[in-house]
């Protein structure tokens, strides 16, 4: 097994369904999905491991699970909302270096799992169009990584996952690791390559009204961090 994908969820199920069937359209070949089920209620189907964790925003955690029990060389990180490309993936199966990173384009995963960057279809899902066109900046929270290397790292620090919210800040577990990691390259003299576009949904400062669950396709956690204290339950 080359690559591993891991999707750490909480509830969005309905886009969790377009994501299966994109992946079965894309027809992978030595590349597994694991998609992490983090605390939702029901359960994802489909989902090949639950946290069991009930706070908000533990994604962290939910992307260690996946990547114990990945058989790849390399892991393939990806947040629900974004859409990996086949070109991407073959990207990280022919990778030989450390870690890969994407520019995003938006675009939506249609109810039978086809990818479309029509305008008038983004315009119904509230997507903004602006000066750069489609283009929706680099992020880093969807990498390729060597699973050594992340093994090396510790993977995501779980202190930083269990803070209630997504906070912006070093205190969260996304730009935790992301510090990590910059020390770690540092020293052993790696860097980041750029793969293929990847896409993603018309989600905050990419929808017209801020939406971050355009068609109830994904979660309802508050980005606030007065309403998600520690301790706090998911709902």
């Amino acid at each position: 097994m080359k690559v591993s994908i891991v999707i750490s969820v909480y509830e969005s199920y309905e886009a969790v369904r377009r994501q299966m069937r994109y992946f079965a359209k894309l027809g992978l070949q030595d590349v597994e999905v694991i998609i992490v089920d983090d605390g939702s209620e029901p359960p994802i189907p489909g989902a090949a491991y639950r946290t069991g964790n009930r706070l908000a925003w533990t994604q962290g955690l939910g992307r260690n699970l996946g990547a114990s029990h990945a058989q790849g060389e390399y892991l393939l990180f990806t947040d629900i909302d974004h859409i990996l490309s086949a070109e991407a993936i073959q990207d990280v199966k022919a990778f030989t270096s450390e870690r890969m990173m994407f520019p995003r384009y938006l675009g939506v995963l249609l109810q039978d799992g086809t990818l479309s960057q029509d305008p008038v279809v983004l315009a119904e899902y509230g997507a903004v169009i602006g000066r750069r066109g489609l283009y929706a900046s680099v992020h880093q929270n969807t990498f390729g990584i060597k699973r050594a290397s992340f093994e090396a790292l510790g993977g995501y620090d779980p202190s930083h996952s269990l803070m209630g919210y997504h906070p912006l800040t070093k205190g969260g577990d996304e730009v935790n690791f992301n510090v990590k990691w910059k020390h770690w390259a540092a020293k052993n003299g790696v860097g980041i390559a750029m793969g293929s576009p990847i896409y993603m949904f018309p989600v905050g400062r990419f929808h017209v009204r801020g939406e971050t669950n355009p068609m109830g396709l994904f979660h309802n956690l508050s980005y606030v961090p007065v309403k998600a204290m520690k301790g706090q339950e998911h709902g």
